[in-house]
């Protein structure tokens, strides 16, 4: 598997909904609401938030669990305009739909029917029948990827989660499956009013290549506790980084490993790599 070629990444994202926020690159800084030390000193969370693509709701909406059904309603003013039931399965879908779809060119009038299910008009959410705080919102989006490229949908990393609401994680096979991307959600406090809005991320997708997913299932996998069972070169790895760390002389020792071996690399291009940590001055 190590001499596999992998094909470069190339990532299509788009809407149903042509009034919807498009997705956007993930934030490293999560849109200036991370700590500065954390962007400054912790390169491992800049990484990790900036890592992906957001995805939003085609409107603002909110969702409200009584311990045995749900409802959902738009928001209007920030408050529900009318709670409407997911009971029974129903599918609920948003009022600007059918235009969307009348709108549409002429060309694609012919692949109308995949929404017959829906009365005509696009999916949008629904409850399961048999978990009904288990939801299934259809953002509208629809992604592809490059051969072997698939998307792992989660929710916002490092962004606070929200009370009463866990998002689902999952991959998709994103290079061959061009449809709908699940977004699944679990209401957990009964009688909270979740609100979600088109202009604050809901999920995250991110790169995962297909050749991971299967190195992960055979990896082998070798564990060790307690310090006597740990390898000789693992614990002088350790000791040599924790002095380093520990010399108040030092200070972002990470962040210029980081770049002295990005340099090393061939291909290395210093694009928002800081060439030095600001504290270091």
């Amino acid at each position: 598997m190590s001499g596999m070629a992998v094909a470069p990444l190339r990532v299509e994202i788009y809407s149903l909904y042509g009034d919807a926020r498009p997705a956007e690159p993930a934030s490293a800084t999560l849109r200036g609401s991370l700590p500065v030390r954390a962007v400054q000193q912790c390169p491992p969370v800049a990484a990790g938030s900036g890592l992906g693509w957001y995805v939003y709701p085609p409107a603002d909406v909110a969702l409200r669990w009584d311990g045995h059904d749900t409802e959902w309603s738009l928001l209007h003013e920030n408050e529900p305009a009318g709670w409407r039931s997911l009971a029974g399965g129903y599918d609920g879908t948003l009022p600007q739909a059918p235009a969307q779809l009348a709108d549409l060119p002429e060309r694609f009038r012919d692949g109308l029917d995949i929404f017959d299910r829906y009365g005509g008009t696009m999916p949008f959410i629904d409850a399961d029948p048999r978990a009904p705080h288990t939801i299934e919102m259809v953002t509208g989006v629809v992604a592809r990827t490059s051969p072997g490229w698939c998307l792992l949908g989660r929710g916002v990393p490092n962004w606070p989660a929200q009370r009463g609401l866990q998002l689902y994680e999952g991959v998709v096979e994103t290079d061959w499956y061009t449809s709908f991307l699940p977004t699944i959600l679990r209401l957990t406090e009964p009688g909270h009013v979740v609100r979600l809005y088109r202009n604050i991320p809901l999920m995250c997708l991110q790169p995962v290549h297909r050749s991971t997913l299967a190195a992960t299932r055979q990896a082998e996998l070798v564990t060790g506790q307690g310090i006597a069972e740990w390898p000789d070169d693992l614990w002088a790895d350790l000791v040599a980084l924790r002095r380093r760390r520990q010399d108040p002389q030092i200070r972002g020792s990470y962040r210029r490993e980081q770049v002295r071996r990005l340099r090393e690399r061939a291909d290395y291009e210093p694009v928002g790599v800081e060439e030095t940590d600001p504290s270091d001055r």
